[in-house]
């Protein structure tokens, strides 16, 4: 505790003032005859009682016979650790149900994704082979339809080179019954038949007998009748601007040869 200001000072002039009366009781200090009034100077000063220090409290020794602390009760123990493991037990097995929502939702969301694409890929093949089989059915289409115009063709070429033929035939008919002479032993009923080849310029390069008559006569007057016209000039125009028809109608053809007409 702060001791107040002008404590030690007060303290001192107390025990002097005091000690000095002592000293004149103890003497048998007597005053003078001669009285004087003698006014006494009085000291204020204030007696301040000092307050002892406080000593630390001495430490008490244990009792001996102190009652021991109370225990918890072990029921109550047992009861909050129960409910304590019941709660965590609580919450890890609702953790564990959420793991296994959240697993569920996942291994569905694969299903359905893989699901999709199974899908997705099988209409992607269904269309490729699709476009594949109606490419197919275009092709086989195109093709027969080219199949039919170039028969198409082939055929109206082939009327037009059998329309051609004909007139060049009755051209080399008119020709040959020209240069022919029938012998006096030929009869309407008699026909020979002939192969003849010739190059494309109309030249006959050969005549042959392949069907006689059965008149030697009157097949030698049907040869002699193909040589004599030598060179059949229209042929040489045919090979030139008809080659084909050339080619397969009068390079080597033959001709039935009769006494009333002539026929290819």
């Amino acid at each position: 505790m702060a001791k107040p200001p002008g404590y030690s000072t007060a303290v001192f002039s107390s025990i002097s003032l005091h000690g000095l009366l002592l000293v004149v009781l103890i003497a048998g200090w007597t005053p003078e005859t001669k009285h004087k009034t003698v006014q006494p100077k009085y000291i204020q000063a204030t007696l301040l009682q000092l307050e002892p220090s406080k000593q630390p409290a001495p430490k008490q020794a244990p009792k001996q016979n102190q009652a021991p602390a109370k225990q918890p009760d072990k029921q109550k123990v047992d009861k909050a650790r129960a409910q304590r493991l019941a709660e965590q037990k609580r919450l890890a097995e609702e953790k564990r149900q959420q793991r296994l929502v959240r697993e569920k939702k996942d291994r569905e969301k694969k299903a359905r994704e893989a699901a999709e694409k199974k899908e997705r890929e099988r209409q992607e093949k269904l269309k490729k082979q699709r476009l594949a089989e109606e490419a197919a059915r275009k092709k086989e289409l195109e093709m027969a339809f080219a199949d039919a115009l170039a028969d198409e063709e082939q055929y109206l070429a082939a009327d037009e080179d059998e329309k051609r033929a004909a007139s060049y035939g009755a051209y080399i008919e008119d020709r040959i019954a020209r240069n022919w002479s029938r012998p006096p032993s030929a009869r309407r009923d008699m026909e020979v038949e002939l192969m003849i080849q010739m190059v494309p310029t109309g030249q006959v390069v050969s005549v042959t007998v392949v069907k006689t008559s059965g008149n030697g006569a009157f097949d030698r007057a049907a040869e002699q009748a193909v040589y004599k016209v030598e060179r059949f000039d229209r042929i040489q125009e045919l090979s030139r601007e008809h080659p084909r028809v050339f080619e397969s109608h009068f390079r080597r053809f033959r001709l039935v040869f009769r006494p009333d007409d002539l026929r290819l």
